[in-house]
């Protein structure tokens, strides 16, 4: 029996904490440390991370403090996408 490889990525926590405190799908955490943590980069609840880092991150979003967008733009910036959906 062949197991798929599972893809683990560090992201600051933040926005992570966020996220999750707003009861929206996040991905599993695999491990954490004082600043980041490691989780799972695939699935749905990954995607809905990134989107909603993609939403907050956008300058002409109004309805974030700033802290928020800095966290989302630092989230982005740390697993490589685009700031914005292309």
């Amino acid at each position: 029996m062949v197991e798929e490889a599972v893809c683990v990525v560090r992201i600051p926590k933040r926005f992570m904490i966020d996220h999750m405190e707003r009861d929206l799908p996040s991905p599993t955490i695999v491990r954490e440390t004082k600043a980041n943590y490691f989780v799972h980069a695939a699935g749905p609840e990954f995607d809905e991370l990134v989107s909603d880092a993609r939403h907050y991150a956008d300058p002409t979003a109004t309805d974030c403090e700033p802290w928020l967008r800095l966290a989302a733009r630092a989230l982005l910036v740390a697993l490589g996408k685009p700031l914005t959906a292309r």
